[in-house]
């Protein structure tokens, strides 16, 4: 081996993004993907920076019992997963360790008792198999899979461990389509979307120019010859959505759907969403994460309720059964389009669903001295900066902000707390298994007028 740029350190624990950390004899931080805390590795240095450098594992000297042979033959060069080298009991560990870190170093001592205050996470039912959607780039020789690590470099794929079985079949399948290896080449990226309604999967193709006769021909030849595959969509920005089987753009795309079980109310619930809109990929963990905020929301005051980036009413719907009202605020057409859809399917006559900005929203409520009970809040990865700072004004007596990014909710939190409210708890929720990426659901309960 090339002794140039090697290091020989000794792993501490993993940091958000998923990364190891260890140290230089004189104290210099190193980075590395794919280890696991305790190990003792050799890595390459590949960019030394003021405060740390990044590295690649090279040899590891002295394994962590965590560790495990990852199933996928293309893991560690697909740039997906960065866990599967770790059991998954280990996964679910580290990650509430990483959240635990995250949040002590960007928001200080925002809970007296960390070890109270975070919960042990809510593992997935599924550890692969569990994506409801995956979307593939294409190159424009039509070659299509996953981006490598930090490039745009294309690494070919015909199946992934993570998505549903269903989706796999319809993946293994294109390959031998030459209707499909036609049209690909027209795409820069497709999806492939599971309905759990109809257990059938729609394709939707990011077409680069707008469709023609001969696409819309291959588009019906591909569904006639790829089983388990019920639609085929192809969107063109500033064209609109196209349906190829009918030639004729789409002014209301088909519906997934997907019906819940609300444990405490021993009801369903069905909710629907447009094809190509947000719905969260793991759908038996949403079911989790539903019922774990309706947990919360039933112990607490729940006579009116706001709910913030409230999508097709993911949350909404469910907390409609036992509150007096709920306000749903979004800023994307589709997902409003959905809740209000959701809210007629489900005979929710106390939900109401408002298309604006969430800041603007929030500003509104406040200029209308409206208050809630519980404010709920299920912000993108960037968080809720813009509107945190608002959220004492509305008078709510708990706050249930679901995150994706540790982060984020981090900085959001430390707005929060000094204006009155205590982290009452916070659980982490493992939405994406074999990738260190998390969902949290936190807690606050006011404690100040």
């Amino acid at each position: 081996m090339n002794s140039k740029n090697l290091h020989t350190v000794l792993i501490e624990k993993l940091v958000p993004g998923g990364l190891g950390l260890g140290r230089l004899t004189g104290g210099m931080v190193v980075l590395v993907g794919y280890v696991l805390p305790g190990e003792r590795v050799v890595v390459r240095e590949v960019i030394r920076k003021k405060d740390f450098i990044s590295a690649r594992l090279e040899e590891i000297l002295t394994p962590s019992p965590d560790r495990t042979n990852p199933p996928c033959s293309l893991y560690g060069r697909c740039g997906g997963c960065d866990l599967q080298h770790a059991t998954y009991n280990a996964q679910v560990l580290l990650k509430k360790e990483i959240l635990t870190e995250s949040l002590q170093r960007a928001a200080g001592d925002i809970f007296s008792d960390p070890e109270i205050a975070i919960h042990s996470a809510l593992a997935s039912p599924e550890e692969f198999g569990y994506r409801q959607r995956i979307r593939l780039q294409v190159d424009k020789e039509g070659q299509y899979g996953f981006f490598r690590t930090g490039s745009h470099v294309l690494e070919p794929v015909s199946q992934c461990l993570l998505a549903r079985d269903t989706l796999n079949t319809v993946l293994g399948q294109l390959h031998s389509s030459d209707p499909f290896t036609g049209l690909v080449k027209q795409c820069t990226a497709f999806e492939l979307l599971f309905n759990p309604g109809s257990s059938e999967t729609v394709m939707l193709l990011h077409f680069r120019r707008k469709p023609r006769p001969r696409d819309s021909s291959m588009a019906t030849d591909i569904v006639k010859d790829i089983t388990g595959l019920s639609a085929i969509l192809m969107q063109v920005e500033g064209y609109g959505l196209y349906d190829p089987l009918s030639q004729s753009l789409v002014s209301k795309p088909p519906h997934l759907s997907q019906t819940i079980s609300i444990g405490k109310l021993q009801t369903e619930i069905t909710l629907t969403w447009e094809a190509g809109g947000f719905c969260q990929v793991n759908l038996a963990q949403n079911k989790k994460l539903i019922n774990l905020v309706m947990d919360m929301i039933t112990a607490g005051p729940h006579n009116r309720i706001l709910d913030l980036y409230c999508g097709y009413g993911n949350f909404s719907l469910p907390v409609e059964q036992i509150a007096g009202k709920v306000v749903g605020i979004d800023s994307q057409n589709a997902a409003i389009r959905s809740a209000k859809r959701n809210a007629i399917l489900n005979e929710a006559h106390n939900c109401y669903f408002k298309k604006n900005q969430v800041e603007a929203g929030v500003n509104g409520l406040l200029d209308a001295d409206e208050t809630f009970d519980t404010v709920i809040l299920d912000p993108p990865r960037q968080g809720a900066a813009a509107i945190v700072s608002m959220l004492p004004g509305l008078g709510a007596e708990q706050i249930i902000y679901i995150s994706c990014n540790p982060a984020t909710l981090a900085r959001d939190l430390a707005i929060l707390c000094p204006k009155g409210y205590t982290l009452s708890c916070l659980i982490p929720l493992d939405m994406f298994p074999q990738t260190h990426h998390m969902e949290s659901v936190a807690l606050l309960t006011r404690t100040s007028q």
